[in-house]
């Protein structure tokens, strides 16, 4: 626990080093906002010059422990060509998935009927795979792999020691390139951009404009769309002022799908934390449903693994309450020669299982063509003609 990288448009930065742990009395917004503010006062022997700011991690369970923690020293860095290795010769076998593609299909059909009997709106339904990779890559190498992939994308990485439940129990380096911002906050003017509603894209031009006028239009996922924007934009009129959003999601482009997309902004209220409103945003249904508990409660019985940090938030807040948080989306965890890649797909009553299943498996794309290519298909039923994700390549 003693190394993260994380990379945005507005900041670069690598922390190394542990000067004090954020340990609060309790994991609310509130009681985290506490110890953070009595971690940036300490004193703290040995480390009189670490940096006021903080850095980790929060689990998608909020209820859980994060990992959070003021380095012992931060520094700015530019990733230069040189320091690009290309992967494209790796070659990488999925050995284990959880769950497998006709039991993720039975879940989503499940979550559908719930749906329609009215014990939820939507949820948001994750799958994971063990990918084999050979060589193995370093965690350096494969962070600037990402960051060179996804210019646009909050590109992250953090070593952890484990105890932080499933995937994320043992050592492990999490790696990642988020499209999804939760919380930026700067000078006490606040923003998230939430995403919900999804397309592959197509490395052919024409293709790729029509499926993103196609998604603009499509009924399932401005529906969908709207149960994220509209929970976010009342977590922002509660807590915030000056609240600003568009009538309409816009288009946004990563290198394997559209998304739809709404800028919310606003300014903090007085007295009150940035931390406070990342723990009343998190987890939004883009990432868990709508109603939370429920739809919450559904993932935890039907989900065959835990979560852990995945689908949770990653990033900085310093001593001035400025801060970036995203979301641990096309994320994995990298353990000497596997990786373990996780993605979901958000299900509402008029969702298609298949089509679900091949949105998991378009999203984990992002994460495994940085680590070569696969010698197997990423799910047999997915690579048939006709089938949207296997034209993901744009």
């Amino acid at each position: 626990m003693s190394h993260f990288e994380f990379v945005s448009k507005r900041r670069s930065m690598i922390a190394t080093g542990v000067a004090a742990t954020v340990i609060p009395r309790a994991w609310t917004g509130k009681e985290v906002a506490k110890s953070i503010e009595e971690v940036m006062n300490a004193s703290i022997k040995g480390a009189e010059e670490a940096p006021e700011i903080i850095v980790g991690a929060i689990p998608f369970d909020v209820r859980r422990p994060g990992l959070l923690y003021r380095p012992a020293h931060v520094v700015v860095e530019q990733v230069s060509p040189q320091n690009l290795v290309d992967f494209s010769t790796n070659q990488l076998d999925i050995s284990e998935q959880w769950p497998n593609p006709d039991n993720y299909c039975e879940m989503v059909n499940q979550a559908i009927q719930e749906i329609i009997s009215g014990t939820m709106e939507k949820v948001v339904l994750g799958r994971c795979l063990n990918v084999e990779v050979s060589p193995a890559p370093s965690p350096g190498k494969l962070f600037a792999h990402l960051r060179k992939e996804n210019p646009d994308a909050y590109v992250f990485r953090l070593d952890f020691d484990g105890k932080m439940g499933g995937f994320f129990e043992e050592p492990g380096v999490l790696l990642g390139a988020s499209p999804e911002l939760v919380l930026s906050c700067s000078d006490f003017r606040v923003c998230t951009f939430p995403l919900a509603g999804t397309t592959p894209r197509s490395s052919d031009p024409v293709r790729d404009a029509e499926a993103a006028r196609a998604l603009l239009l499509s009924y399932k996922d401005l529906i969908e769309h709207a149960h994220v924007s509209r929970t976010v934009i009342e977590v922002f009129r509660r807590h915030t002022d000056e609240v600003q959003f568009p009538s309409e999601p816009q288009l946004v482009a990563t290198p394997v799908v559209w998304h739809l997309g709404t800028l919310i902004e606003g300014v903090l209220r007085e007295g009150y934390s940035p931390m406070e409103l990342l723990y009343e945003l998190h987890p939004t249904p883009a990432v868990c449903g709508w109603p939370s508990d429920p739809a919450r409660d559904f993932i935890t019985r039907h989900e065959n693994f835990d979560r852990g940090l995945f689908s949770g938030l990653i990033g900085w807040m310093d001593s001035s309450g400025d801060c970036e948080w995203a979301l641990v989306l096309r994320a994995g965890v990298l353990r000497a020669d596997h990786v373990i890649v996780f993605a979901g797909a958000g299900i509402i009553s008029v969702s298609d299982p298949v089509l679900e299943l091949s949105e998991t498996a378009t999203k984990m794309m992002t994460f495994i063509r940085a680590l070569g290519e696969l010698v197997n298909p990423l799910t047999a039923d997915l690579h048939t003609s006709g089938n949207p994700a296997a034209d993901a390549s744009g």
